[in-house]
């Protein structure tokens, strides 16, 4: 499966703050991931070329890596939107959060009772409460350590 336009903008955003010509960037993507264009880029060939990118000295669109891009706006608590089945869009966030925690069955289930009384998120506000709360663990992870005096 594709990417979809806003990683493939993510990619050209990162071609431009590197300043790559045109042949360099497709260089990239032929010995990185083997493609030609930013649309044939499945998600670990978006993976592999966007961390290239940052081997090169791309830093993001935030002033802080570890801060998580919102995705999508919130569905306010009384709004009947949120008791509709949970999206394909969500489930595959969800997963691509999950592959990161590298957790188990028991611990994704542990997880969703905590934060959803649920072992499992079946509408778009339990994938809502899941999403945000794996974000703010895989950012939690990524903070560096301070020492102690």
């Amino acid at each position: 499966m594709h990417i979809g336009r806003k990683k493939k903008a993510l990619v050209h955003i990162a071609k431009e703050d590197l300043h790559l010509d045109e042949e360099s960037y497709r260089q990239i993507l032929k010995g990185v991931a083997g493609v030609d264009s930013s649309a044939e880029l499945n998600r670990e060939g978006f993976e592999k070329v966007m961390k290239r990118f940052q081997e090169m000295g791309f830093k993001g669109l935030l002033p802080f890596s570890y801060h998580a891009v919102p995705k999508g706006r919130l569905i306010p608590s009384d709004s009947p939107q949120g008791m509709e089945a949970i999206t394909p869009s969500q489930q595959d966030f969800m997963a691509y959060l999950l592959e990161k925690l590298k957790w188990n069955e028991g611990q994704i289930q542990a997880f969703c009772q905590r934060i959803i009384k649920k072992p499992e998120a079946m509408t778009k506000r339990d994938g809502q409460k899941i999403i945000i709360g794996l974000m703010a663990i895989l950012r939690k992870k990524a903070i560096p350590k301070r020492r102690r005096s």
